[in-house]
């Protein structure tokens, strides 16, 4: 018998709990940026396929990137409560998650924003003076990934995969 798209939503976010387990231990081992980033791009990504999987059936959920962007804030809001007691979230909160969610998208290789970005936390790229970067001596200055917004993003993150993988 084929899996259910609920059994694939479990999965998901069974794994997105994985990789911020990961993330949580690198960060606590003093590991570089890129590698931290590189587990919360993975998680956030595979937490947003948990909830389109629920909601559209996995044959309807591509495997590809670029869900992050979309759907973390719609995610946000529907668990925030859950998070913040009952607290609806801010509008400013919203629209930080909003532009976070669009940096964490775009941490893939695969999600260049049409060759304009070529920073990611895989591999190295060339920079805008034609020099080699690297992901692991990059700063990736537009996250904070110790900021209190992000520490409460990846709360978000965690309750929702938790849901999504009961």
């Amino acid at each position: 018998m084929p899996a259910k798209s609920d059994d694939w939503a479990r999965a998901y976010a069974k794994q997105a709990l994985s990789d911020l387990d990961a993330r949580e231990t690198l960060a606590l081992a003093g590991a570089d940026k890129c590698h931290r980033l590189h587990f919360l791009q993975m998680a956030t990504e595979k937490v947003c396929k948990a909830h389109l999987t629920s909601r559209n059936g996995h044959e309807n959920v591509r495997k590809t990137h670029g869900y992050i962007e979309k759907n973390l804030p719609i995610i946000a809001r529907l668990f925030y409560s859950r998070v913040n007691s009952a607290n609806q979230m801010a509008m400013w909160e919203i629209k930080h998650i909003e532009k976070i969610a669009r940096e964490i998208e775009l941490l893939a290789p695969a999600c260049d924003d049409g060759g304009t970005r070529q920073d990611n936390t895989e591999y190295p790229w060339e920079g805008p003076r034609r020099d080699v970067q690297v992901p692991c001596a990059y700063s990736f200055p537009n996250i904070d990934d110790e900021s209190r917004l992000i520490v409460r993003l990846i709360r978000l993150i965690r309750t929702a995969s938790e849901s999504y993988s009961a």
